[in-house]
Formats: C-alpha cells, structure tokens, sequence
C-alpha cells in the first residue's frame, strides 16, 4: 500500500467522521458526537508520519511537490469548513439552549410566586395564653 493512499483514506475518514459529527450535532446525539470527536483525536498523530511518507514517495517517483502539495491542501482546507461548519452548528443549539433554559428558569420564578401566594401563611406557634 502506498503512502499516500494510507494518507488519502486518513483524510476520508477525518471527512466521514466530520459529517457524522453534523448530523450528530442536528440530532443532538451528544453520545454519537463524543465518540466521532475520539476517533478523530485517534487519527491526528497519524497524519503527520503518513505525509512525511507521502512526499517522500513523491519525491521518489518525481512527482511535483508543489501540485500534490496543492491537492492536499484542498482536501485540508475542505475539511476546515467542515469543522467550522460544525463549530457554527453548536454555537447555534448553544444559544438555544441558553435561551431555553431563561425560559425555564422564568417559567420556574412564577410557578413559586404562584405556589406562594397559595400557602396560607403560617401562624406564629404562640397565639395566645390559656
């Protein structure tokens, strides 16, 4: 198996797990997300040696550095938008999230006021001498 092929179906699966973690995000399945986000720490150390592979191999069969450079800069760059894509995702049902939770929390405030206003007021354990 070539260098970069091992290299290439790294970023496949980058791109596959990046898209998973979309739809996770949609769904709000945090489970799916934390596991995608695992994987994707896995496949990190990896890209490092396999492009130093990669472009040795390159260099050996006298391909142009500076094209195939090119390419896998459009594969990295693709997968940054991904991942923005993701992070603008989660800042979204982030801001949801907090605003529903102001509802909640509004909603909680007079639900207790109405509870109170209720409850009879408690007499004082004395109130009068016999």
């Amino acid at each position: 198996m070539s260098a970069e092929l091992d290299l290439q179906r790294s970023y496949q699966e980058w791109r596959r797990l990046t898209e998973a973690v979309g739809e996770a995000i949609r769904s709000g399945n945090w489970a799916l997300v934390s596991d995608c986000q695992h994987a994707l720490r896995q496949i990190q150390p990896r890209l490092a040696p396999q492009t130093a592979a990669a472009r040795g191999e390159w260099a050996a069969q006298g391909l142009n550095p500076a094209a195939k450079q090119k390419e896998l800069n459009s594969v990295i760059q693709s997968l940054i938008e991904l991942e923005r894509r993701n992070h603008a995702l989660i800042d979204a049902r982030r801001f949801f999230a907090r605003a529903e939770l102001a509802k909640l929390e509004q909603a909680g405030l007079i639900l207790r006021r109405i509870q109170r206003s209720y409850v009879p007021a408690e007499s004082a354990g004395w109130s009068s001498y016999s």
